[in-house]
């Protein structure tokens, strides 16, 4: 039995000067990559919709960073778009088929991985 101990002293010793952390199990414990990141926060995203809560009856453009992302009618709501996370955006809901903003436009930041929407109730 002496001989199956020391055999086992030796490989304890050699993996341990080749790096590897075994630990009592034989294991390696060298993973300390933790859990998978989500593509949200690989990415730093966020995702927005935009909703048409209007008592006007009025169509409604959005206007996200200056491209118009959604033409959305009484009562609907867009799909959900993609963003950047941590950055100020430029937001304007105009009147369909004019250059009329029907609110005031914002600038809003959004969360990492935080899921938001917006309207305009005029």
């Amino acid at each position: 039995m002496p001989r199956l101990r020391d055999k086992a002293v030796l490989l304890f010793a050699l993996l341990a000067s080749a790096g590897t952390t075994v630990s009592a199990t034989g294991c390696s414990s060298s993973d300390s990559t933790g859990p998978a990141q989500s593509a949200c926060e690989t990415n730093n995203t966020a995702l927005v919709s935009f909703r048409n809560n209007s008592n006007t009856n009025r169509t409604y453009n959005v206007i996200w960073d200056g491209v118009n992302r959604a033409t959305i009618t009484p009562g609907s709501e867009s799909e959900k778009f993609t963003v950047a996370a941590g950055v100020q955006h430029t937001l304007v809901f105009r009147y369909t088929n004019t250059n009329t903003n029907a609110c005031t436009p914002s600038t809003p930041t959004l969360a990492q991985c935080s899921n938001m929407w917006f309207n305009c109730t005029f």
